[in-house]
């Protein structure tokens, strides 16, 4: 497969230093997750509702925790393809997903000011 990394003996390679720039978009992941789960869990308090299908349906099956268990799922999700894949595509699924995660909070705190 394209971009797996191996060792002299081809065994898989699951180790990766963190560089500068993934440290940067790693804290912005981080932070940009619990901001989502927050601000999701205050619009939830007050009466807004879950615009994305898959997050209704985890907080249909779990209550308020269900966002904490599907934002978990997604960063494990992420941590995997980010050990997995080469620098440049774990670089894009990183910023991927910082992109989506900022946009969402952004998106979340427009809702809870206009109320």
């Amino acid at each position: 497969m394209g971009g797996e990394r191996t060792s002299e003996s081809g065994r898989l390679l699951l180790e990766r230093q963190l560089s500068e720039s993934h440290t940067v978009l790693w804290a912005v992941v981080i932070l940009a997750s619990l901001f989502d789960v927050v601000t999701t869990i205050v619009g939830l308090g007050i009466g807004l509702s879950e615009g994305n299908a898959v997050a209704r349906a985890f907080i249909a099956t779990y209550g308020t925790p269900g966002i904490g268990l599907l934002k978990f799922s997604a960063l494990v999700v992420v941590v995997v393809c980010w050990a997995w894949l080469d620098d440049r595509r774990a670089t894009a699924v990183l910023s991927g997903f910082a992109v989506v995660s900022v946009v969402v909070v952004a998106l979340n705190a427009a809702s809870l000011a206009a109320t």
